[in-house]
């Protein structure tokens, strides 16, 4: 099901400046205010950790509203360290029933711009946006 939401250029620059610079930690992406296209939230410094991403998350929950993000994901597998893209759909159990409907058939069409991503996170709950959960995923996705 599609939404009829554009994305904005300035979240493919976004995209581009974590996946190819690794400029960024990580960045935010939120529906505009008229609920028409997907735009940057926030760009995050190399310094900022996941506790901080998953701070900004819980604030946009505090506040009911659903939230994407991509996070640069950065681990050891195998003795190795590894690094990926982490797509994340922050869908707290607290947003309206609108917000997650349009978060959700939004998705697929913000995931088709962003190329290159290496796991997916759909959270409704702060248990599903631990660390080692997502850790986990990407070690599976590694394998």
């Amino acid at each position: 099901m599609s939404s009829g939401v554009t994305v904005a250029d300035e979240v493919l620059d976004a995209f581009q400046e974590i996946k190819l610079k690794h400029k960024h930690r990580y960045v935010i992406f939120r529906l505009s205010e008229d609920l028409k296209s997907i735009v940057v939230e926030e760009r995050a410094e190399k310094d900022k950790t996941y506790q901080d991403f998953v701070e900004k998350l819980q604030c946009a929950a505090g506040n009911h509203q659903c939230r994407y993000g991509v996070f640069d994901m950065e681990y050891k597998h195998n003795d190795m360290c590894r690094q990926k893209l982490a797509f994340f759909l922050w869908s707290p159990e607290c947003a309206t029933i609108k917000q997650k409907m349009i978060y959700t058939s939004s998705k697929a069409c913000l995931k088709s711009k962003l190329q290159g991503v290496g796991v997916e996170i759909q959270a409704t709950d702060d248990s599903e946006l631990e660390q080692t959960v997502v850790l986990e995923k990407c070690r599976d996705k590694s394998q």
